[in-house]
């Protein structure tokens, strides 16, 4: 995937979310969106907010840590020469996704579990006195408590800046100490300075800011502190500088303009709530795709910071059932097999509140459903809105395990039957238009795909012989889903075949050129003359060994003959060390290919030998790719 998006020299930084590869590239004309598109695993690609975000699903955290390996610390920009290159929005959406995103998890847990203790206290399944009650509430509530450590670190990475400093800035905000003199009423100076005491449990604008000013200050002293000084004089000096300018001035004026946001943006939601609901639940989904959620996320948290309640999130709560709604009818109407059992998956994580593979799988494709999911989302919003539903002590990031967030201090009464009402409308009413309104997936009906390939014209066809791929090592064949290596198993990168060598030598599979070869040179990417583009990685996970027992004899942009020794690698110093040297050989861009033809009944394999040969496409095949596209 790293070749696809244009290299590592090409990603300023990578981090994911529950569904999605977040890639900041320096030039994204550079990456291949239609074959990343193409790759077994990605549902699409989103360009929204400065970033390049593949869409993979619940495999994004096993596809993160293959990468990741593979990008250098040193390729990774600063802020301040990223913002230069984007707009002020985008700039805005990378800061809030970067500081955000890390955190959504643990946030979200956090809050279902606090729904969860409410729904046991209520039904007096448990006291707030019991162990087991405040031992699983000290777990819900410390994330929130303590949200300025955890920002804090956040913002460091976000900024740029010391991220161990920013968590320890974070702490000091909340120290025990100064808790209890805020709650005691005490009044402090410093200097002979009056401090505004203030709680900064739960809260996080002042905080942000507080690290924005460290990133300054870090800045600043270390243009002017002797090297040999910083280490000590740097974090020092910023503890000195940063800690109190925050309590003196940072956390006031933050916290006074946190109560206003909040304060103004329930004013607004106060005018005419269900018109609110039904306008934000309407278009949720759409903001989504576009990257523009990300706005509202640190209005929620404000709200629950500020005001131990937030509405807004429990309007636009409905958004996720109204195309699980959607995503039903497709499934039941469905004629296609196989998009049946796509949109019936679909459906399963929809109620465990991840969209992606309904919206890509399902709704975006099929469009009119996707306004079926939204209109039923509206009357959704609207109904929450009337009730005034609420949000209350957390983060709910959606599906059904988030339900008991909306529960208040009162227990249940109307606002969570409204609540729960708001769901049940979206998800029928969405339904039931899909039902009435969307045609159903018919199977496709194409002509016999064997006879275009065997009556391809000479004009249009390459020479079999340079679709041909020959074995750049001697050994034992295996089918790529015996890898012990999902990313390889699963076909995520392409179609292709293993190999466990019994010769430490790899030879040129074809005539071609290097395209790159991995700083740890476990791993080559090549392309034939005829443009197929292959992936040759010795061993599984051996990037860990970072070059050791591995010989390189090439390097990037280098001609290469068919035979041709490219590298060399010492098998028994591999095992030794605890790896498995399997070799997966991949065919990356094989979408571009109409099938790549292996050998069934091939057991082993001598370098020079013909491993398998990709079949060209049709022009109806190159004809339908781009349609879909």
């Amino acid at each position: 995937m790293l070749t696809l998006v244009g290299g590592k020299e090409n990603v300023n930084s990578l981090i994911h979310c529950v569904t999605r590869l977040r890639f900041k590239l320096k030039d994204e004309s550079s990456a291949k969106t239609e074959q990343i598109k193409g790759l077994d695993g990605v549902m699409t690609v989103v360009k929204s907010g400065g970033q390049y975000q593949v869409v993979i699903g619940e495999n994004v955290a096993d596809i993160y840590d293959k990468v990741m390996p593979h990008l250098n610390p040193e390729n990774t920009t600063s802020s301040s020469e990223t913002s230069e290159k984007s707009s002020i929005w985008n700039s805005a959406v990378q800061i809030l996704s970067g500081l955000f995103t890390p955190v959504l998890g643990p946030l979200a847990a956090a809050g279902i579990l606090k729904g969860f203790l409410v729904l046991l206290t209520i039904t007096n399944v448990l006291t707030t006195k019991s162990g087991t009650y405040m031992i699983l509430y000290a777990a819900a509530d410390a994330v929130f408590y303590f949200l300025p450590v955890i920002l804090g670190f956040s913002a460091g990475k976000v900024f740029h800046t010391n991220s161990y400093m920013g968590a320890v800035i974070g702490a000091a905000l909340v120290y025990p100490d100064m808790i209890a003199a805020y709650n005691a009423g005490k009044h402090l100076t410093f200097l002979k300075i009056p401090v505004v005491l203030m709680s900064y449990a739960q809260t996080l604008i002042p905080i942000i800011a507080a690290v924005y000013f460290l990133y300054w200050v870090e800045k600043f002293l270390n243009r002017y502190i002797p090297k040999s000084l910083k280490g000590i004089f740097v974090p020092l000096l910023c503890l000195v500088i940063v800690v109190p300018v925050t309590y003196l001035v940072v956390g006031p004026v933050t916290s006074m303009l946190s109560s206003g946001l909040a304060s103004a943006v329930l004013a607004l939601y106060k005018l005419v709530p269900p018109l609110a609901g039904f306008i934000l639940a309407g278009i949720w989904q759409l903001a989504v795709l576009l990257g523009l959620h990300w706005a509202f996320i640190p209005v929620f948290l404000n709200n629950i910071a500020t005001k131990g309640f937030d509405p807004i999130n429990a309007m636009l709560y409905c958004t996720v059932f109204g195309q699980v709604g959607a995503a039903l009818a497709m499934a039941i109407k469905a004629k296609d097999y196989k998009f049946k059992e796509l949109a019936t998956t679909a459906v399963i994580s929809g109620f465990l509140g991840i969209t992606e593979p309904i919206i890509y799988g399902v709704t975006i494709p099929h469009k009119k459903s996707f306004v079926m999911a939204s209109i039923g989302s509206a009357f959704g919003g609207a109904i929450a809105g009337f009730a005034s539903a609420k949000m209350y002590g957390g983060f709910a990031s959606g599906g059904i395990f988030g339900i008991p967030m909306f529960i208040g201090p009162k227990g249940i009464n109307f606002e969570f039957i409204g609540f729960v009402l708001s769901l049940a409308v979206a998800f029928v009413v969405a339904l039931v238009l899909t039902l009435l309104l969307v045609p159903g997936v018919k199977p496709e009906t194409t002509a016999s795909t064997s006879t275009e390939k065997a009556t391809i014209s000479a004009s249009n066809a390459l020479s079999q012989a340079d679709m041909n791929v020959f074995a750049p090592l001697s050994g034992k064949v295996e089918p790529l889903s015996a890898v012990n290596d999902d990313v390889f198993s699963k076909g995520l990168i392409g179609k292709g075949i293993a190999v466990v060598p019994s010769e430490g030598k790899v030879t040129a599979p074809f005539d071609g050129t290097v395209v790159s070869v991995f700083p740890t040179k476990h791993a080559l990417g090549l392309r034939s003359n005829s443009g197929i583009e292959l992936l040759i990685h010795i061993g599984l996970d051996t990037v860990n060994l970072k070059g050791q027992h591995f010989d390189s004899l090439v390097k990037g942009g280098d001609i290469i003959t068919l035979g041709q020794t490219l590298e060399k690698f010492d098998i028994q110093a591999i095992e030794n060390e605890g790896y498995d040297v399997t070799v997966p050989i991949v065919v990356t861009n094989s979408n571009e290919y109409s099938d790549v033809i292996l050998d069934d009944n091939q057991r082993s394999v001598t370098a020079g030998d013909e491993l398998f040969s990709v079949v060209p496409q049709t022009k109806s095949e190159k004809h339908s790719a781009a349609v879909q596209a």
